[in-house]
């Protein structure tokens, strides 16, 4: 049996889809986020959907002091082509992902059943496969593409190993799990 975490429900605003976020956390942009249902933001999350377009599947589990921030490249317009500017890109994270506390994701898109773990930099325009863990304390450079049921780890990080075939059930019903237990204080 899992753990009940309670939390204080004066903390966190709840909507009818589900979504719990702390008070304490930075929504910026709100009319360009999509969160589909049944997530957790804890406690000094930093979400930037004023930069682009941000999508979120369900069962996203973001810890303490993670930023979630759209991505970004460099372009040229059509009234000034020698004049750089920069283009933010949409972030898409699909269901059933945990991000562990004090990380900063930049990514392009995080595949289902993901875990990235605590103290992490995911760079620029990554993509993250589904199925996959990337391990504490974890950098990856900008434009890696880790590839399905993948371990990532290190500084910067690598291919350490596969994930076994049982990593999706594993994820999915952790994080149900993890959901269904974080309940408010009597």
């Amino acid at each position: 049996m899992d753990a009940i975490i309670q939390y204080d429900k004066s903390e966190f605003h709840e909507t009818s889809s589900g979504i719990k976020i702390s008070k304490k956390s930075i929504i910026k942009g709100t009319e360009q986020i999509n969160v589909s249902g049944r997530c957790i933001f804890f406690h000094d999350v930093i979400l930037r959907g004023d930069l682009a377009k941000v999508s979120i599947g369900k069962y996203l589990v973001v810890h303490e002091k993670v930023t979630l921030k759209p991505s970004y490249t460099y372009g040229y317009t059509k009234e000034s082509p020698t004049k750089k500017v920069i283009k933010f890109l949409p972030l898409m994270i699909s269901d059933y992902v945990e991000i562990d506390s004090s990380s900063i994701i930049q990514a392009s898109k995080i595949g289902t059943c993901t875990s990235i773990g605590k103290n992490c930099y995911i760079s620029h325009r990554c993509i993250i496969g589904e199925n996959s863990i990337i391990l504490d304390d974890s950098i990856l450079p900008p434009d890696t593409v880790v590839p399905a049921n993948s371990v990532y780890g290190g500084r910067p990080a690598i291919y350490i190993a596969e994930t076994p075939e049982s990593t999706a059930i594993i994820q999915k019903q952790k994080l149900i799990n993890f959901y269904k237990n974080f309940v408010p204080k009597s």
